[in-house]
């Protein structure tokens, strides 16, 4: 296994930062052979995270062969323990649960931070009012005015990785360790978009409940004397009409309700 680490300096707004608690945040991303969790393997992890004031941190965990999976795992999570907090970039629907099998298979029994902030799905909703075509890293990244060094995607690293393993060529390692250290490193710079939407009164999600859902949702908390600590009318149609069902069914529980909200926004 090879490891880096680089440190570089962020310049981002210190309210921001702040505001989202970024210095407390470990910030990731990884490289796998394919799309398979069951089959396939991570051959890379990048973890970010912020070191002394604006200077942020990236350490990369490489394979240098396939076996290395277990020895990535073990190192990236034993760095990771620090952190009760983590931010990736479509990472739930891909990443944390790729993580969690592969933890599976070498028998790793490590807890995860508690909480995990998807800028993909906080971006996501509001993908037609910042005029994005697409609504992936790179197109986001571009919106921030975010310049990226590397010319390859995902889909790109997997080939890539297989030719390493081939021709054991520097190169080859290096461009796909620059691709996922960018996709770690530009991740702070991408709160510079949430704040702008959270904080530009214009801003309202695509998929955001309807009068019919906030005024039946209102009733039924009333009803069953619920309170959340949620802006509901920034809530989706989704996490509505999933809380409405709750309380149909009786749940009561503030935290429970509050779980279901943040799981489908």
């Amino acid at each position: 296994m090879y490891i880096n680490k680089k440190e570089n300096e962020i310049n981002i707004s210190p309210q921001i930062v702040l505001h989202y608690s970024m210095s407390d945040i470990a910030y990731f991303d990884i490289e796998t052979t394919g799309f398979d969790k069951e089959k396939d393997n991570i051959v890379l992890i990048s973890l970010g995270y912020y070191v002394k004031g604006s200077i942020f941190a990236v350490k990369q965990y490489f394979g240098e062969n396939l076996e290395d999976e277990k020895n990535i795992l073990e190192n990236f999570l034993n760095d990771l323990k620090n952190f009760k907090v983590w931010c990736s970039y479509n990472g739930k629907a891909f990443d944390e649960p790729f993580i969690k099998r592969r933890m599976d298979k070498y028998g790793i029994k490590v807890n995860l931070p508690d909480e995990h902030i998807d800028l993909y799905r906080i971006i996501k909703p509001y993908k037609q009012q910042l005029n994005l075509e697409r609504c992936n890293l790179k197109s986001v990244e571009k919106y921030a005015g975010i310049v990226r060094k590397d010319t390859i995607d995902g889909g790109m690293s997997v080939e890539l990785y297989k030719k390493y393993l081939q021709k054991r060529d520097e190169k080859l390692r290096k461009k796909i360790m620059l691709h996922n250290f960018e996709d770690v490193f530009n991740l702070p710079n991408i709160f510079q978009v949430v704040w702008k939407i959270e904080n530009e009164s214009n801003f309202i999600r695509e998929d955001h409940i309807t009068d019919k859902q906030l005024n039946y949702l209102k009733h039924l908390m009333s009803k069953s004397g619920v309170s959340i600590n949620i802006e509901l009318e920034k809530i989706s149609k989704k996490s509505a009409s999933k809380v409405i069902s709750a309380l149909l069914g009786g749940e009561t529980d503030e935290d429970e309700l509050k779980e279901i909200i943040e799981k489908y926004c």
